[in-house]
């Protein structure tokens, strides 16, 4: 396993799967998500995110990546900082743990991981990126796993 944190934009990344920074409703919106919909292909995304529904935060759901390098798009949604009152660090850990979980479940080799939570949501970077060192270096999952930490706000056109 390498965990490599990278400033280098998500979806010029190699991997296997990308993880989407998703809202509740698995709707296209700005940010990485919507420039994960933007290059998978923005039609065909929004109707297999429509098919499974929607997702709570903290948990994980995965859809093909359709017009991506990578195979996967695991979309997980994640907490907005209420300044660190409401469970947001237990919520965010849950994004990260379902979120390796499911990619392991998919046999993903290599992974490409946004800081979550951060820019629209206002989590505190340094924080989260503490919160996610922590998770995917504790992680039984990525045992065999490349996993990448990307700290650019946005992805690039993949």
């Amino acid at each position: 396993m390498a965990f490599e944190i990278v400033t280098a934009p998500l979806l010029s990344l190699p991997a296997d799967a990308v993880v989407n920074q998703a809202n509740g409703g698995l709707q296209y919106a700005s940010g990485v998500c919507g420039e994960i919909f933007d290059a998978a292909g923005k039609l065909p995304l929004q109707r297999a995110c429509c098919a499974i529904g929607s997702c709570p935060v903290g948990e994980a759901v995965v859809t093909e990546g359709f017009g991506l390098k990578a195979k996967y798009i695991i979309h997980t949604v994640p907490p907005r900082w209420c300044g660190g009152k409401y469970g947001e660090d237990r919520l965010l850990e849950k994004c990260y743990e379902n979120v390796l979980n499911l990619a392991f479940r998919l046999n993903v080799a290599t992974l490409a991981v946004p800081l979550l939570s951060f820019n629209l949501c206002g989590y505190p970077s340094e924080r989260g990126i503490f919160v996610a060192k922590k998770v995917i270096l504790r992680s039984p999952y990525v045992v065999d796993m490349d996993v990448f930490l990307s700290l650019s706000p946005c992805s690039a056109a993949g």
